[in-house]
């Protein structure tokens, strides 16, 4: 089976317009959590959107841009693939979770100044049309839903369309826009939203005994795959080869996990069996983390219970701290960091860690990034309703 490898990554987070300056703040313990009107903090990166980006009609949701804002660095990062490859054979696999919801209040409340815009324009599918439009690619448009899990998933689809021998290049990832008080709102009768602090970056904080829930951020990851053997022909740079990657749910409820943490405890196993690898050889593993009290206590116990005896030596971190809570992006744009972790073999730190919960006690890499022999890396995604994703991936020399 050829080997399916990632060729290109763009990335737009709060700290950063694109991939390496969100990569050299994270590692310099920067934070974008900020105070964005009265009783509201999150992490905004919607204001960094390249102003040069056109954005008629429907292309004015946020988005909808920060996805082809991240995809126009994927693709330039990768090589052009859309003109090394023939068309037909060339996918793109990006979900947004929850579609333009900015553009959707902004219709309800003034429907007669939205012009041309469309329901359809609206759903989840809206940016992985928009990226197929703009590279003219003619494989397969898909636009996986799966709440917090998406980027993930978009991975672990893309990744199948090669090996089932559909695509020759896929663009996948995902973005997420939900600064809105909509979504706000339910978080907050909910109660997972992090406690307000006098200062708002200190807010969200996996695995710290203090911890009280997370904070909304925004932002998108886009990816280039392929195969191997036809990116080692083309010369194009090659960031690590995704190895294997598992789908499985919770069915406990709506924001919670299952306490014994089972279903995420056999993710893990099945990822790294299909992976063909066994716990001592993984090195980094890249939590969700979302610093609320039951979800932080489940990841921990099912790593434990995944990888035994060594889930003390792994090397753990959750950039929620950092970053806020991406939800639909989160998957994608933790991932990317995951394979710049591999790339510069260093591990990102989990900020905000600073008074630990005796409950999670594994090696979070609190507060500082820390230099390591990193190989392998598994990456898990915990969605809203219980959709869980992982994807297990390899650094290549």
């Amino acid at each position: 089976m050829s080997r399916v490898v990632i060729t290109g990554v763009g990335l737009v987070t709060g700290l950063g317009t694109d991939r390496e300056s969100t990569w050299s703040r994270l590692l310099a313990g920067q934070r974008a959590p900020r105070r964005i009107s009265a009783g509201v903090i999150g992490a905004p990166a919607c204001e960094r959107l390249s102003e040069s980006e056109p954005s008629p009609s429907v292309w004015d949701d946020p988005v909808v841009r920060l996805a082809l804002q991240a995809a126009a660095e994927c693709v330039a990062d990768a090589g052009r693939p859309d003109e090394v490859y023939p068309r037909e054979r060339s996918g793109c696999v990006v979900g947004t979770s929850k579609g333009g919801l900015a553009s959707a209040a902004r219709w309800l409340a003034t429907p007669d100044s939205c012009g041309d815009m469309s329901f359809s324009d609206l759903f989840p599918h809206a940016a992985a049309q928009r990226i197929t439009r703009r590279y003219r690619l003619r494989g397969p448009c898909l636009a996986p839903v799966a709440a917090c899990a998406t980027g993930l998933v978009c991975l672990i689809r893309a990744a199948e369309l090669l090996r089932d021998g559909v695509c020759d290049v896929v663009l996948a990832g995902s973005a997420d826009a939900s600064l809105l008080p909509i979504v706000l709102g339910s978080f907050r009768r909910l109660g997972v939203l992090a406690r307000a602090t006098e200062d708002p970056a200190d807010a969200c904080r996996p695995f710290d005994r203090e911890r009280s829930g997370f904070v909304v951020g925004e932002g998108a990851a886009i990816f280039c795959l392929e195969h191997e053997h036809s990116a080692r022909a083309r010369g194009a740079n090659i960031y690590g080869e995704w190895v294997a990657g598992t789908l499985a749910s919770d069915p406990s409820g709506l924001m919670h996990l299952d306490p014994a943490g089972e279903s995420l405890t056999w993710l893990i196993r099945e990822t790294l069996r299909r992976g063909g690898l066994s716990p001592a050889k993984l090195d980094y593993l890249n939590l969700h983390g979302t610093a609320t009290q039951q979800n932080d206590l489940c990841e921990t116990g099912a790593i434990h219970a995944a990888l035994n005896h060594d889930a003390m030596r792994v090397a753990c971190s959750s950039q929620k701290g950092s970053l806020g809570h991406l939800l639909g992006a989160a998957g994608s744009v933790e991932t990317a960091l995951t394979l710049l972790a591999l790339r510069d073999q260093i591990v990102p730190p989990t900020m905000n860690l600073t008074h630990a919960d005796p409950a999670c006690d594994l090696d979070y890499t609190p507060q500082h990034a820390v230099r390591r022999p990193l190989t392998h890396a598994l990456k898990l995604s915990l969605g809203f309703g219980g959709h869980l994703a992982a994807g297990l991936i390899r650094r290549v020399e």
